[in-house]
């Protein structure tokens, strides 16, 4: 009978024991970068609700012949981190049409920074106009920042998600 050669249960349990701490230490960076990327996403798409919005707003007022607003919060209590409303008030009836109304993620923070200070909400005229309604949103999730800059003509234009500048998301 020839001699078996073989690994003990002690020297496989070791492997394992390497390979498991290994597999460990080497995820966190992978789970860091999956969330990155996961927050990067959900701005870029908060930020594209928004803008969408303010064009069909704008749109909106336009070929109605009739003010639209944009208002901060699903209550229009300004609060635009939770998300915000689309509506018309009918002329006639002064019963307020809601067209879309936008829910955001709760670890997202949205901010006003402009003129008015506290701005609850952006009114276009049925000229497209948005007033002397200028400033910026900011848009703020994890490491990211991205802007959407309104300016009184009701036009606005996008920057891309960035990292957090001092002082901006908090």
């Amino acid at each position: 009978m020839g001699h078996q050669h073989g690994f003990s249960l002690l020297e496989l349990l070791c492997v394992l024991a390497i390979i498991s701490i290994l597999a460990y230490v080497g995820s966190t960076p992978i789970l860091s970068m999956s969330q990155k990327s996961k927050d990067k996403s959900t701005l870029n798409d908060s930020i594209l609700h928004l803008a969408n919005a303010l064009t069909q707003a704008r749109q909106l007022a336009v070929l109605s012949g009739q003010a639209s607003f944009l208002c901060g919060g699903v209550a229009c209590d300004g609060h635009w981190s939770s998300g915000f409303k689309l509506y018309q008030i009918e002329p006639v009836s002064g019963v307020e049409k809601t067209y879309r109304q936008i829910v955001f993620d709760a670890s997202l923070q949205v901010s006003w920074r402009g003129f008015p200070v506290k701005k609850q909400q952006i009114e276009f005229q049925s000229n497209g106009l948005s007033g002397y309604q200028n400033g910026t949103f900011v848009f703020c999730l994890g490491v990211w920042q991205a802007d959407l800059v309104l300016n009184q003509s009701g036009r606005f234009y996008l920057t891309g998600p960035e990292g957090q500048k001092e002082g901006q998301c908090q």
